[in-house]
Parts: structure tokens; sequence; C-alpha cells
């Protein structure tokens, strides 16, 4: 199902639980171990090696033997080469405000990024985060796509866009740091392919797309953050990565699973950074749930362009252009 590129919801929900693939093929090939096989076991049993190393193909660059693109910082730094964010889908329904005020005081990150926010959620942490974070772009709705953006450094040419969907925002703003440093963000949170939602996964697509085309345009150092609705594995997160040359910095450190926080056999990485290659990790981790269905994300970060970083890029090939082109067109862009 992985290879099919069908946009439907339940084709592309395959993409999502490849762990839990990886580790029922593996029970299955090795049960299939232990057995008198006839000659169509002999076939199943090749076909289930086959998918298990697939899915362990597409996984293993999330976990700790893999080598790592987003590169770690390990010496002396000062507060003006630092960068904090810490980005939380909250469940609008979710009420348990002061465990994310609590969550954010003991972080306490440069960068917030709030997302499924309408006007509860604005009332009750607008106020406090202001007084700490008093730069913010605030778009509250009521139908899990509103977003509130707060940051300790001033902010330029910030905005709120509609990219593909008429109700699905995304915030866009350059991070003016300390020391002069300007970063162009994109905070998003595309609709899921789910049947509730959107029957195909297009307009989610077609928003990964168009971002990583700005990221890729904007000539300044970026950084990507959001409820992605989508794996780190998945085939559109991939080229996403190479359209906009940015970095999963999960890659060589592990899964970090956010959603579904209820669900402990059943998740997987919807929450993300993409980091420009100048931008080293310190450290990143996935925090204590405050009641959401995702766990949120920190990530603290250090500034320090690198020629080997450089080279861990990923770049598109005219495949890649030529399918950009296709979604951006079929999502009438």
């Amino acid at each position: 199902m992985p290879f099919v590129k069908f946009k439907f919801w339940w084709v592309r929900f395959f993409d999502f639980p490849h762990a839990q693939f990886t580790a029922v093929g593996a029970v299955i090939c090795f049960c299939y171990c232990f057995m008198e096989k006839t000659a169509m076991e002999w076939i199943l049993f090749a076909l289930s090696l086959a998918a298990l190393l697939h899915c362990l193909r597409l996984i293993y660059p999330y976990t700790r033997f893999s080598r790592k693109k987003s590169l770690t910082f390990k010496g002396e730094t000062t507060r003006q080469q630092q960068l904090s964010l810490l980005s939380a889908n909250v469940y609008m329904h979710n009420s348990n405000y002061n465990a994310l005020l609590e969550l954010v005081q003991d972080k306490n990150p440069d960068i917030i990024l709030l997302l499924e926010c309408d006007d509860k959620w604005l009332n009750a942490v607008d106020t406090q985060l202001r007084n700490t974070h008093p730069f913010s772009i605030r778009h509250p709705l009521p139908n899990t796509y509103g977003i509130l953006f707060y940051s300790k450094y001033s902010l330029k040419e910030a905005k709120v866009q509609f990219l593909v969907e008429d109700d699905v925002p995304s915030v866009h703003t350059i991070i003016v740091v300390e020391n002069g440093l300007k970063v162009q963000f994109f905070g998003l949170h595309p609709k899921p392919p789910t049947p509730g939602e959107n029957y195909k996964s297009l307009a989610r697509d077609a928003e990964l797309v168009t971002i990583g085309r700005q990221a890729k345009a904007s000539g300044l150092p970026c950084i990507v953050a959001g409820d992605l609705n989508d794996v780190a594995w998945s085939h559109t997160t991939r080229l996403f990565t190479r359209i906009s040359g940015l970095l999963d910095p999960r890659v060589g450190r592990g899964f970090f699973n956010t959603f579904n926080a209820h669900w402990p056999l059943l998740r997987w990485p919807l929450d993300h950074f993409f980091l420009d290659y100048n931008f080293k990790v310190r450290s990143i981790e996935r925090l204590e749930n405050f009641g959401s269905d995702h766990f949120p994300i920190y990530i603290d970060l250090v500034y320090e362009p690198d020629e080997d970083a450089y080279a861990s890029r990923e770049v598109p090939d005219l495949a890649d252009r030529i399918e950009t082109y296709e979604i951006i067109d079929k999502a009438d862009l």
C-alpha cells in the first residue's frame, strides 16, 4: 500500500503505522522460521520478509543507529546563539490550561506554537504568555485549526495565510533574534486525510510542498514547525524535505511519537520541526502530556553554520519537481 500513489485517506493511512507493521512483521517472520512450509507458504514467507525489510528501511533513519543529519551542538554557547521552540497541539476541547502554562514556565522556550486553539484557549493563556513573550500572532478558530504564536523576539512581516483551504491558517513570519540573526518561520496544521476532514490527502500534501518551496526561496535560515498530520517517513514528508532543503532533527535521534497520547500501542510522529542546516541541536524532547491527544515537543537549537551539515541536505531531482508541480496544480493553487 505505501507504494500506491492514490490520495484516498484509506490508502494514505498505511503511511502511518510502519513501526507497528515492523513489530508485527518480525513476529510473523519469526514464526515462519519454525514452520514446515509448503510452496505457497514459502511464497508468503518471502513476501512477509520483503514487507518487513521495507518497513525497516523506512523507519531505520529515525532510530539512534542511524547517522544524524542535524548535527548535535557540543560546545559552549551564548544566549545570542540559541533559539528554543515549543510546539503543542492543545486539543481544542481540552480545558487543562494551567498544565500547559506550567509546562511553558518550566521549559521557558523562546518561541511557542499552539495549535487547535479557539477563543477559550486564547482567553485562558494569552495574558500570561504575552507577559513573557510580547510578540505574537493570534488567530483562534472554532474548527480545531486555530493558531496561537508567541515569541520573545521581535517579528517582521508577520502574517496569517490560508494557502490551500479557507478555514486552515498557517503562520508566516521572520524572527529577529538578539544578535541580528533573522530566521524565517512557518507554523502550520494542515487537515489530515480522514473521512471527517478530507477524503483525500491532496490539500495536506499541497500545503506541505508549497511551504517547502517558500522555505527554499526565503533566502534566510528557516524553521518549519507544527502538526503536519503526516509521519516523518511518508513519501510526502520526504518530498517536502528534498524540496525545502531542510533537515529533520529526528533522524538519528528517535521517533519522538507525539500522537496518540492516549493509545500507547498506536503512536507515531505527527508534530515536527524541520531545520535549516545552519542549526545544531542541543536537545530535543517529547514533553509530558497536559490533557491533549498530542504530546508537546520541544527543541533547543544553536545557530552555527557548518559545511558538514550543508552536505547532509537532500536535493530534489527532476521527478520531485514535476511531482510538486502536479500536486499544486491538482489543488488549484
